[in-house]
């Protein structure tokens, strides 16, 4: 069975946050629903893909101290 986004995510979606921050804050990208979502989980709860919760980008990352 083929993954699709059921549009359940739509509730989970947070509020907006510089692009840099995101992963920093604890929202993780589901790339099937093509947006950020806040939770714990490391599955979307609306297609079941897994959450990327670390930038694609070095550029994004914030230095560690």
């Amino acid at each position: 069975m083929a993954q699709t986004c059921t549009g359940i995510c739509e509730r989970l979606k947070p509020k907006g946050i510089a692009n840099n921050l995101r992963y920093n804050s604890g929202q993780k990208w589901c790339s099937l629903c093509a947006l950020f979502i806040e939770t714990k989980d490391y599955v979307c709860h609306c297609c079941k893909t897994r959450l990327r919760s670390k930038p694609r980008s070095k550029r994004y990352e914030l230095p560690r101290m």
